[in-house]
């Protein structure tokens, strides 16, 4: 029996909480991929701009940061 084929079987055997559970952990797992990947994908973006001499002043990173953390704030106390 393949790994894939016992771990079927394994999962028929769960009990309905189990499963919840296990979906639950698998969207979890989803979801926590596709941010890395979309970090990954935002590094790369600025590893790009850094090697094209595409720069903005430290002091301006900073400000759009407190700025993007402020509107962010904002947004979860409503």
């Amino acid at each position: 029996m393949s790994r894939l084929e016992l771990a079927v079987e394994k999962v028929k055997q769960l009990d309905e909480n189990q499963t919840e559970a296990l979906l639950e952990w698998l969207e979890l797992r989803e979801n926590r991929e596709a941010l890395r990947r979309r970090l990954d994908d935002e590094i790369q973006i600025g590893l790009d701009q850094l090697r094209r001499g595409e720069k903005i002043p430290g002091e301006q990173v900073h400000a759009q940061i407190l700025e993007r953390s402020r509107q962010r704030r904002a947004r979860q106390n409503g």
